[in-house]
């Protein structure tokens, strides 16, 4: 949905960031695994990429047009390093389904100009989608798992290809050009250098001025691109209501992504290795304080992450009618086969990134919710908890998970983080032992849990 990042406060941009980093480490695909991280058409893609940020650049005019030009320059080659550094994910089965669902929003909208189009799988968990303006899309894994249907999948392709339409992506950074080099920036920017005092906050209420202006003409773009992605949709077969339901998909509180109660003491306590309640504790400090110190915030609490969703859903359903409670039957046709290769890359992913706070929580998630067999799930998790047990023993495990950050509204990743570095080396390995104990028998052939369970048995 192309969102902005979130300026409340710079601690939570912080933290964003971190978490938006993780899913752009270096990763090399495996040779064990049947994971497509380059694709089979490398050379053409390459091609296509190098043309479609060629043409974009050689549109660019105006005022500022040789500094757009620059920022939108050598695109193609950090797409290309993002490809090798496996970034995206390519695999025919989604590819052929994602491909009808757009095929029918190509048909309906003949006037779209689709054949320089491409979507790109991207290796991120976070439930979102963009557009380059230049004819290249980005669909996360995430947002295949949070969606339900191929109605809502169709309806936010819709709202990508209205940025495209719109050319949001050239003007967003066109004002960002205006705004920096106008005449009343620069006459602020030089009052703020001639003060002899308190330079540091006006120039933070300056930037925060200026983040505010962004965020409004982002907001404006969003709402745009909501009521001009609702015409394309509205065209198609697809359930109208389908507008509204895929905005909630991506709503959160707070920015909080990862908000499943995944109840830690239930998963891990066994008969055998009871769960204990100290590994949840939180160390305390000598410098704790009741008062949350926060030296990063910005001057004004006006600024928001995104445009409010249900904002949007409220007006795109009073400016086209839309009935959210319609009870038309929807399709899932396309979304469910795509799912069956999704979800369990979502999981791979993190796997090979090692960072495993976040395997146990889509893990647990995922097969909660039905999207996982037992059997992948107990051989993916005893794997799982492999790792942890060598990443520890290694003293490598700061290195993969991170410590609980205080500056982090998430919860559940905290928990999960603080419970991965109370164990101790010992009670790692009998957590294994018991849960590979605990959920032998309902292992057929999975090798993982197999390779797993002999390796905790050594241990022990």
């Amino acid at each position: 949905m192309c969102l902005p990042v979130k300026f409340t406060d710079l601690k939570k941009l912080y933290y964003t960031l971190v978490i938006a980093s993780l899913f752009f480490l270096c990763v090399k695909a495996q040779e064990n695994t049947a994971n497509s991280y380059i694709p089979e058409n490398f050379e053409a893609l390459k091609t296509y990429i190098e043309n479609t940020n060629r043409t974009h650049i050689n549109r660019i005019e105006g005022k500022y047009s040789s500094k757009i030009k620059k920022a939108f320059k050598n695109q193609d080659e950090k797409m290309i390093d993002a490809i090798n550094d496996s970034t995206y994910f390519f695999h025919p089965t989604i590819k052929s389904n994602l491909d009808a669902v757009l095929q029918n929003i190509y048909d309906a909208n003949p006037e779209i100009d689709s054949k320089d189009f491409y979507f790109f799988i991207k290796n991120n968990v976070i439930p979102n989608a963009a557009c380059y303006g230049d004819g290249r899309y980005e669909i996360n894994l995430g947002l295949f798992t949070s969606c339900k249907t191929d109605d809502e999948v169709a309806f936010i392709i819709c709202h990508e290809i209205a940025h495209l339409v719109l050319e949001h992506s050239l003007k967003s950074v066109t004002k960002r050009y205006e705004d920096l080099n106008s005449k009343e920036t620069r006459k602020k920017v030089s009052k703020i250098k001639r003060q002899k005092y308190g330079r540091t906050k006006a120039g933070r209420l300056l930037v925060d001025e200026l983040y505010i202006d962004m965020l409004d003409h982002s907001k404006h773009s969003e709402t745009q691109a909501d009521s001009l992605g609702y015409v394309l949709f509205s065209k198609t077969t697809y359930q109208k209501n389908a507008a509204v339901t895929s905005l909630k998909r991506l709503s959160n509180e707070d920015d909080i992504y990862f908000d499943y109660d995944v109840k830690l003491d239930s998963v891990f306590d066994f008969k055998e290795y009871p769960f204990k309640s100290f590994w949840l504790e939180e160390e305390t400090s000598l410098f704790d304080t009741d008062e949350e110190i926060d030296e990063f915030r910005l001057s004004s609490d006006t600024i928001r992450t995104h445009p409010e969703i249900q904002s949007r859903i409220d007006k795109l359903k009073k400016e086209f009618n839309i009935k959210s409670n319609d009870a038309s039957a929807h399709t899932k046709d396309h979304l469910d086969p795509i799912k069956t290769i999704t979800v369990p890359q979502s999981i791979q992913y993190t796997i090979d990134l090692k960072i495993l706070d976040l395997s146990i929580y889509l893990l647990i998630q995922q097969f909660s919710e039905g999207l996982m067999t037992p059997e992948d799930y107990y051989g993916t998790m005893a794997n799982v908890l492999k790792q942890i047990y060598e990443a520890r023993k290694n003293h490598k495990l700061g290195k993969y998970v991170f410590q609980q950050n205080s500056f982090s509204d998430e919860k559940t990743l905290n928990d999960i983080r603080r419970f991965i570095h109370n164990l101790e080396l010992s009670e790692i390995k009998k957590i294994g032992q018991a849960f590979c104990n605990a959920h032998s028998s309902k292992i057929t052939n999975n090798e993982d849990f197999k390779e797993a369970f002999q390796f905790f048995k050594d241990l022990n």
